[in-house]
């Protein structure tokens, strides 16, 4: 009695393995008409290989010594970044004299 034969071979193309990677755009600031609030705005761009979903946006005003002295956490438009694509956001920080620049950090999935 003879073996039947092995199936053959075939190959299939494999999703690409890697992640969510932000690139931070410009940063906007414009100040709101009553002079107390600081409008901090720009984009997000996923430049990784997989689509983002969950992303958080935290802007850190800071004083001139680097130290934090104001925080807003946002969540972009889209919340789902395909890669290659960007998400804007807005963040509102008191418009506090002492903010002299900012720290703008994206995080998701």
């Amino acid at each position: 009695m003879s073996a039947a034969a092995p199936p053959p071979l075939t190959e299939q193309a494999l999703a690409p393995s890697g992640k969510a990677e932000f690139e931070i755009g410009p940063i906007n600031e414009t100040r709101s008409d009553d002079g107390r609030e600081l409008f901090v705005e720009g984009t997000i761009r996923n430049t990784g290989s997989l689509e983002s979903r969950y992303v958080t946006v935290h802007v850190d005003g800071l004083d001139a010594a680097g130290a934090t002295v104001a925080r807003a956490e946002v969540l972009p438009t889209p919340q789902t970044i395909p890669p290659g694509t960007a998400a804007s956001y807005v963040a509102r920080l008191p418009n506090n004299p002492a903010i002299r620049t900012f720290h703008v950090e994206a995080v998701g999935r």
